[in-house]
């Protein structure tokens, strides 16, 4: 019976072995970043969609900015201008750091530390962009009286109320549930790394 085992055992061993002999540098080389790339476009579609969106916004705001009448809401616009412009910048940033370089001399052991110290960089941007979006969200409520005018917003203090207790319920599960899913996604794309090393 433990001859057997024994038997198994080195047969897989072997057949491992072969494999992995198969498997040339150059072939191991393109399925990591073909599966490692789309892992980080998993990431950068949905950015890249939100920063066009952002500079859009950001447009609109610049084409009514004569609209904005008083020194507090001018400062809230330009503000808002500024963050709509930097979050997809920063956020881009954050991404294209993650972008593996072909370097065939680094070693596996450099290949998985420096997504690490990549990682690391990426979630600290990220966080900073999360944290940049709730004063985004305050300076374009202010903005909204002004550019759609007071018709549409009143002088109801009840509707900025709900508005900005809403709009900060909104954007805490939605910045949660994004960094779920990103620290999901470089997760597996790490995962992938080590799986390719062993």
């Amino acid at each position: 019976m433990e001859l057997d085992d024994l038997k198994n055992t080195w047969h897989d061993i072997s057949n491992q072995a072969d494999k992995k002999q198969t498997l040339t540098p150059e072939m191991i080389d393109d399925i990591t970043r073909n599966k490692y790339h789309s892992k980080i476009r998993m990431i950068a579609i949905p950015e890249l969609a939100g920063g066009l969106i952002c500079f859009a916004a950001a447009a609109y705001v610049i084409l009514n900015f004569s609209l904005l009448d008083t020194v507090l809401v001018q400062g809230a616009g330009m503000v808002t201008i500024l963050l709509l412009l930097g979050l997809p910048v920063l956020s881009w940033a954050s991404i294209l750091q993650l972008k593996m370089t072909k370097e065939v001399s680094k070693s596996y052991a450099d290949t998985v530390k420096e997504f690490a110290i990549k990682k690391i960089r990426f979630c600290r941007l990220q966080k900073l962009n999360f944290t940049l979006s709730y004063l985004l969200l305050a300076t374009t409520i202010l903005l909204s009286t002004k550019i759609f005018g007071k018709n549409w917003v009143g002088n109801n203090q009840f509707l900025f109320i709900v508005s900005f207790s809403f709009g900060y319920i909104v954007l805490l599960f939605f910045s949660k549930w994004v960094w779920k899913r990103y620290n999901n996604l470089l997760r597996q794309a790490e995962e992938l790394l080590k799986e390719i090393g062993s």
